[in-house]
């Protein structure tokens, strides 16, 4: 399973030396309809792979500003732990969907991706870690790697005509992944749910769908 962001810019070059090195099966697209309706070119690993899901965890039948406004009410402007709880709680039936893929070993290996690859797509990575039984540390390390190509997710963000309001500074320190929003939604997703798998129960998943998964991801 490979976190990243949208790969849509990728050339065929860098395509099939990808995939000869991935041998990818499923590319999983997180991403909101108008994100898509903004930039369509999905690329050429989208063509050689062949296989693309679009799952949007965030509501596609509500604008995107709208509810990112409302979150922002909430949470205040930018990614948070609490913010990142929020969204899976917010998409109950969409977050399933997510996860039933990933429980079918026959879509692996995967590409899971939304624009920047650090939230939508570092929520879904900070869940399967968590139920791998791996440490808090190591997960918000993980996510903490976005950080370093927040410069190249800006210039993409300004190319596909999707700039946010407010200096190209201020937008660099929204985009950046500290470890501490990782640690912080971890922290919440226990005290709310005991931890990943009782996340999965609240999805709807039974024990033995949760022990099968966690049983494929250890191996």
């Amino acid at each position: 399973l490979f976190r990243s962001a949208s790969p849509d810019r990728i050339n065929i070059e860098e395509a099939n030396g990808l995939q000869k090195k991935l041998a990818l099966k499923t590319i999983l697209d997180l991403r909101h309809p108008e994100e898509l309706t903004d930039n369509p070119t999905l690329g050429a690993l989208v063509e050689i792979v062949g296989r693309r899901e679009n799952i949007s965890v965030i509501n596609s039948e509500k604008n995107m500003r709208v509810q990112r406004e409302e979150l922002d009410i909430t949470f205040g402007v930018g990614q948070s732990g609490s913010r990142y709880l929020a969204h899976l709680e917010r998409g109950r039936d969409r977050w399933r969907q997510v996860f039933e893929l990933y429980m079918q070993p026959s879509s692996y290996p995967i590409l899971v991706h939304c624009t920047a690859g650090k939230d939508r797509t570092g929520i879904t990575a900070g869940i399967i870690l968590d139920l791998a039984n791996v440490d808090k540390e190591v997960i918000a390390a993980d996510y903490a790697v976005s950080s370093e190509s927040v410069d190249e997710l800006m210039d993409y963000l300004e190319d596909s005509g999707r700039f946010p309001d407010g200096s190209r500074e201020e937008l660099r320190e929204r985009m950046l992944s500290p470890t501490l929003h990782m640690e912080d939604f971890l922290d919440l997703l226990h005290e709310k749910y005991g931890n990943a798998e009782g996340y999965l129960k609240f999805l709807g998943f039974s024990e033995n769908d949760i022990n099968q998964f966690r049983d494929f991801l250890m191996l």
